[in-house]
């Protein structure tokens, strides 16, 4: 009696399982047409001729061996990762994921003290300047090869990133550029504070020039984060420079000159966002192939394969994946109230998106619902990181106009309000406010700032 109770028992269960199992292989049955577009960013193409005035390359080859032309030295490392990229542009990772130091270049190691460490100085300025004129030439001589290179890559032609879109590409290296740029900084800070104001604001704005240069053209969002580091620290050092010496107020014009070049829209996070959805288009194209006649990933396990030919759309998966990353892209566009109504109503529009479903299990295309929920990290975050820079130069504009025009301290919340419509076109609408008591500017941030000393999310200027 029992035993026919148990294989009943587990005749039912067996049935409940098997009828499952039909719900979504018959949910799933028949799949869409893959979108052009969606087709057009499957295929991805490195430039057919990489020149070598493009600053990019030179990017690459920054760490060469003194006597090597950082310009071979990149063209090679990059022929070298292009070239993983096509053996490896159907599988989801790389193998190595670290490529191997050329025999031409040498590890980058930051000295320890040579620049400040932004988090962790009240004032950069004044921490330059306390050291020792011999210690800091002796810095500069030492990283003379790099400081050449660098001086290379601000005068290069062009700036153009080619950079595969493959999770598991390797990122080129920043730290560098970044340290080379603060050292630049560094030269500045000491002209100005010899009395050479105008040949040292120049040097500091060829540093800066570059910085927009290079978020204006970052096509990831590694690069494009890293680029709006650069600049956060352009604009901290211009802010301190401004208080410890008021006699730049003379060579306001070029602050002004490169202020103007803000631009929300010649520095959006488009092209990061478009590299950023062709990577999550080759995951998903790899894990479930496609009508492209392509198997997925022969690295997926027999039972991966037959469950993602079993309950899978490859080509309506792609183009979800397309639509879901879209929908970052036109949050990343909105400015102002407009980007707080949309971040409120992202949910919604992704669920919209997802379809029926319940606990994070989807009745069609689960496969490829369950990749998006859990490789789509927070990037508002980044998107107000972005903001937020636009903010802090918002208002270091602000904090020129009222220091070039004289504007009487009973004036300046007036004089702030009117300029509000002006500023807001070139740098979104994060107000600028007025601390009378304090004789403080300061704007209030979306993100905690990783680059300024100050812990909240709002950057203090002094008058």
């Amino acid at each position: 009696m029992l035993k026919k109770i148990f294989i009943r028992s587990l005749l039912v269960l067996l049935s409940l399982v098997f009828l499952i199992i039909a719900l979504f292989v018959i949910a799933n049955w028949g799949d869409q047409d893959l979108r052009h577009e969606v087709e057009a960013e499957l295929h991805w193409q490195a430039p057919k001729e990489i020149v070598d005035s493009n600053g990019f390359v030179l990017l690459q080859g920054m760490t060469a061996k003194e006597g090597v032309d950082p310009v071979v030295l990149g063209r090679r490392k990059l022929a070298a990762e292009l070239q993983r990229f096509e053996e490896h542009r159907h599988k989801m990772s790389y193998d190595p994921i670290e490529p191997v130091l050329d025999a031409d270049e040498v590890r980058f190691q930051r000295g320890q003290a040579e620049t400040c460490a932004y988090t962790e100085s009240a004032n950069c300025v004044a921490f330059y300047l306390s050291r020792e004129v011999k210690d800091e030439q002796a810095i500069l001589h030492a990283r003379k090869s790099l400081l050449a290179n660098f001086d290379r890559l601000k005068a290069s032609a062009t700036y153009l990133e080619i950079m595969p879109p493959h999770i598991g590409a390797s990122i080129p290296q920043f730290s560098p550029l970044m340290h080379a740029a603060e050292l630049q900084r560094m030269r500045a800070i000491r002209l100005i504070a010899d009395g050479n104001p105008t040949l040292g604001l120049t040097e500091l704005l060829q540093v800066a020039d570059f910085s927009q240069r290079w978020l204006a053209n970052s096509s990831s969002l590694v690069s494009h984060m890293i680029a709006l580091a650069s600049l956060q620290r352009d604009l901290r050092i211009l802010d301190e420079l401004l208080v410890r010496f008021p006699e730049l107020l003379k060579e306001q014009a070029q602050i002004q000159t490169w202020l103007s070049r803000f631009s929300l829209q010649k520095m959006s996070m488009d092209k990061a966002f478009k590299t950023e959805r062709q990577v999550s288009l080759q995951v998903m194209h790899a894990a479930l192939g496609a009508s492209t006649n392509r198997a997925p990933d022969p690295a997926l396990s027999w039972a991966q394969r037959l469950l993602t030919k079993l309950i899978s759309r490859p080509n309506a998966a792609l183009n979800l994946t397309y639509d879901w990353n879209l929908l970052l892209e036109t949050l990343a566009q909105q400015t102002g109230t407009a980007y707080i109504e949309m971040k409120v109503a992202m949910p919604n529009k992704r669920k919209a998106l997802l379809g029926l479903g319940f606990a994070n299990v989807y009745l069609r295309d689960p496969v490829a619902k369950i990749l998006l929920g859990v490789s789509s990290p927070g990037f508002e975050t980044y998107i107000e990181r972005h903001a937020d820079v636009f903010a802090q130069a918002n208002l270091l504009a602000v904090k020129l106009d009222l220091l070039t025009q004289k504007i009487a301290e009973e004036n300046i919340p007036q004089f702030i309000q009117s300029q509000a419509a002006q500023y807001a076109a070139k740098y979104g609408v994060q107000a600028v406010k007025w601390d009378a008591d304090k004789h403080l500017i300061s704007v209030a941030l979306r993100q905690n700032s990783n680059q300024g000393y100050q812990k909240e999310k709002v950057i203090h200027s002094k008058l």
